[in-house]
């Protein structure tokens, strides 16, 4: 015969014990909470016992998404309505954040009244689309964008205030970079055949953007590391990181200027 544990789920709180020596409930975040004054197992009083009990717990979790995601870093705006930006949402949902979601056109306005902008989709970079939103983080919005590449992601620099490398800075970097730069520019310009993203690699990308996002959130000191990185997701699922610092531009060529 089985032992009989008592527990019992607790609509969005958690499981909770009412019967032996100590009454309990577990949160859904793993905590352990010792239960008081548990009435005697009459059907009215317990179910308005755990009613107080629910209430209090859902405070209990509101008050430390307040702390997570405080005034002036909780309004998110998601950009797209791929799988990668519906997990996206649903995640930074349950961490706490304030979450909007919009198609990869969202207007000034929108764009503006939010604190941060998640641009993370299951596309490749395209320098003439993307270069819209790099106004953003001088205005003070700030801006975490990722882009699919072949069967990887590209994950780039957290932008807070402007100075970070831009995605098409990131890509002349690497092009700088690579021994191969023709055949590099070559595979990146040329149209993208659609192919699922792994699930594994879906649920890894949202795991580190919501890490990234949590930590700028509450000040951390991570996030200067977040401003100067860019992360490879790769098909194997490892993750590897390039240091790439954003530059000033240089300032065009005026029109009939001396010869």
């Amino acid at each position: 015969m089985k032992p009989r544990h008592g527990w019992r789920p607790l609509l969005g709180t958690g499981e909770v014990r009412l019967t032996g020596e100590r009454p309990a409930l577990r949160t859904r975040g793993g905590r352990f909470l010792r239960l008081h004054d548990v009435p005697a197992p009459a059907p009215v009083a317990r179910t308005r016992y755990l009613h107080r009990v629910r209430q209090a717990v859902l405070a209990l979790e509101e008050a430390e998404h307040a702390r997570r995601w405080p005034p002036g870093r909780r309004r998110v705006l998601v950009l797209g309505h791929d799988r990668l930006a519906r997990a996206l949402t649903a995640a930074l949902r349950g961490a706490g954040a304030d979450v909007r979601r919009s198609t990869a056109r969202a207007g000034t306005a929108l764009l503006t009244s939010v604190d941060v902008v998640v641009d993370v989709r299951d596309t490749p970079h395209r320098p003439e689309e993307d270069s819209a939103l790099d106004p953003l983080p001088s205005t003070g919005t700030a801006l975490l964008r990722g882009r699919r590449e072949g069967a990887r992601m590209l994950l780039y620099p957290l932008a807070v205030d402007g100075t970070e490398a831009t995605a098409d800075q990131v890509r002349r970097r690497r092009l700088a970079a690579s021994p191969a730069a023709s055949e590099l520019a070559s595979w990146l310009a040329r149209p993208h055949r659609r192919r699922r993203l792994r699930a594994a690699a879906v649920s890894l990308t949202v795991a580190r953007c919501l890490a990234v996002l949590e930590d700028w959130a509450a000040g951390r000191p991570a996030v200067a590391e977040h401003r100067r990185l860019l992360r490879t997701i790769g098909e194997d699922l490892r993750e590897t990181t390039h240091t790439v610092l954003g530059f000033d531009e240089p300032a065009p060529h005026p029109q009939g200027g001396r010869r």
